[in-house]
């Protein structure tokens, strides 16, 4: 049944190395003042580096006060702010209408150990660990798909607020300045050796920090304290189908979640007040958002990057950058591009070093982009401009084809379609079955394991189907999840940098340490630019995807998607594949 419905955001909180909250954050911002500034710690990086810590002191006193020893620190950070959560908006995080949803990339990756794989290292073990302390009824919802993450699972959250499946879901983004990842990042020379300058012609790479920020979604207004009611309007996710690690050239995947989110929003580009982008200050990223931003026709919009505050800050980033634009709104102003002097993109935007007030202000774009060819934008509205919208019916759908891939067999539609040899291991079994297809994909044999298994599975999912032929790219979306993420491959990431050092980080493997990246090597295979949202869980929740799937194709207007599950960890493998479509 159709009902009527706003999606407010509210009960927000920023811990970063900004301050311990969104107030303390942001008045650092207002006052121009960066939290990134030099490391020398080399159980981080052998080397100095730029980059945002939050401050350990502090954060232990809070740990001690709280009593959370027993936890990690990204667990002990995201207790914090889900608790600040609770307490501005006094919600019972065990009521049944509450979810809790995390994003993030690499969660504990620093209880992660070459020899060993902690328990603690698995994202919906933490999931379990945060959900049990606030001893809620749904076990929490893990989204990691690269650095779009957090404005992912702000989209996901407002799609189940609007189709009535909760009234309130708990959204919370964290992310740590770990060896893990900042040997990653230095592996593809990515990092800049100052403080990044989006957008500017200086620009020389990104700067990477670490932060946990978290807010409530809400269909019920009264637990709205705000004066200025901020709603979450319109969202879209998209695929550039085109490169698992660089940006697309065109623009074309960003300026699609752009276009999907206005028209969610029932918004023409001239009534955007400000766009809130990505602006990790890569050159490639920088110039592919400048064309989509034009593309979009927001060109002559005022627009800032609030990368130079915080730093990169992966999984929290969307979150905590969507806080930042909460307040934007309200205070009539967009901050600036700390440092921006002159640009060098192909587009021209209006970035601005200093803050500028802006009247009136009303809806607000945030974007962001990551590996996989991973695109999400949101659209922001002062409550008082908006009337109640429809609620979200998820479409009717079917499921047409499944593909069963474990043990050395795969099954479609319930019939063996090929099998190993006695005595095969994955790898061998993999290749076989790459040949039976009479595949001809080079890029192929570049693939983790992890990816492998999803592109075998989809490739006998779709075997004698021409999309092209039938769908527009994005009319067809990937959701996939499991259990593992990565960590087939993140332990041969930790095992380089162990055995080599940390100039040993190898750029091909650190770009498989993301689950996602299955769904980019699909998305550039098969062509599919539409929804593509990974989950972590610790069982497969088929029914959960598919449902998910429902309210996605019917936000997005897709026809068809591709849902499974896709788990692989050493030499323990399944991948269970579904084609749906629309009836």
């Amino acid at each position: 049944m159709e009902h009527r419905v706003k999606t407010y955001l509210t009960a927000d909180t920023i811990l970063s190395a900004l301050g311990f909250s969104t107030e303390e954050n942001l008045e650092a911002v207002r006052t121009y003042r960066t939290g990134l500034g030099l490391i020398n710690d080399t159980t981080i990086y052998d080397q100095p580096f730029i980059g945002a810590r939050i401050d350990r002191k502090r954060l232990q006193e809070q740990i001690e006060e709280a009593g959370l020893e027993q936890y990690t620190t990204l667990e002990q950070l995201f207790i914090l702010a889900i608790s600040d959560v609770i307490r501005q908006s006094d919600i019972d995080p065990a009521d049944p209408n509450c979810l809790l949803i995390l994003s993030t990339t690499k969660g504990n990756i620093d209880c992660l150990e070459a020899e060993g794989l902690a328990e603690e290292a698995y994202l919906s073990v933490m999931a379990e660990r945060i959900g049990n302390y606030f001893r809620m009824t749904h076990t929490p919802l893990v989204l990691s798909t690269a650095c779009i993450s957090g404005v992912s699972s702000l989209i996901v959250a407002s799609r189940l607020i609007r189709s009535g499946d909760y009234k309130h879901i708990i959204v919370a983004g964290g992310d740590l300045l770990t060896r893990f990842v900042t040997t990653g990042f230095q592996s593809f020379k990515s990092v800049s050796p100052a403080v990044c300058l989006p957008y500017d012609e200086r620009r020389d790479g990104l700067s990477l920090g670490e932060a946990c920020a978290a807010l409530l979604v809400t269909s019920d207004r009264s637990r709205v304290k705000e004066t200025i009611p901020i709603l979450l309007t319109g969202g879209g996710i998209s695929n550039d189908a085109n490169h698992i690690s660089g940006p697309s050239r065109t623009g074309d995947g960003l300026h699609l979640a752009m276009e999907q989110a206005l028209r969610e929003s029932h918004l023409e580009a001239e009534e955007i007040s400000f766009v809130n982008a990505h602006g990790t200050a890569t050159p490639y990223n920088d110039e592919m958002e400048s064309k989509a931003i034009h593309l979009s026709h927001l060109d002559h919009t005022p627009l800032n990057s609030l990368k130079p505050y915080w730093g990169h800050t992966l999984g929290a980033s969307g979150l905590l950058e969507t806080i930042a634009c909460m307040y934007q709104l309200r205070e009539g102003e967009v901050y600036s591009t700390l440092g921006y002097e002159s640009t060098n993109v192909s587009y021209p935007l209006q970035v601005s070093a200093q803050h500028q007030a802006v009247a009136p202000m009303r809806h607000c774009l945030k974007t962001a982009s990551g590996f996989g060819g991973s695109n999400a934008a949101l659209v922001l509205s002062v409550a008082e401009e908006i009337e109640d919208t429809d609620g979200l019916v998820p479409a009717e759908t079917e499921v047409v084809k499944h593909c069963l891939i474990r043990q050395g067999e795969i099954w479609v539609d319930n019939q063996l379609r090929f099998s190993a040899d006695e005595g095969d291991d994955f790898p061998a079994f993999i290749r076989k079955a790459y040949k039976d297809l009479a595949l001809d994909d080079r890029k192929f044999y570049k693939m983790d394991d992890l990816c492998k298994l999803g592109y075998i599975a989809t490739a006998y999912l779709l075997e004698g189907k021409e999309l092209s032929d039938q769908y527009q790219p994005e009319e067809i979306g990937l959701i996939l999840s499991n259990k593992a993420a990565s960590l087939d491959t993140d332990l041969k990431h930790q095992q380089e940098i162990d055995t080599k050092g940390d100039l040993g980080a190898s750029p091909a493997i650190f770009v498989y340490t993301l689950p996602n990246v299955v769904m980019g090597e699909l998305a550039i295979r098969y062509k599919i630019k539409g929804e593509n949202t990974f989950f972590v869980s610790g069982n497969d929740p088929e029914a959960f995807l598919r449902h998910y799937a429902s309210l996605a194709m019917q936000s997005q207007q897709m026809r068809a998607c591709v849902v499974g599950w896709c788990e692989l960890l050493g030499s323990a493998y399944e991948a269970r594949f579904e084609w749906i479509e629309r009836k």
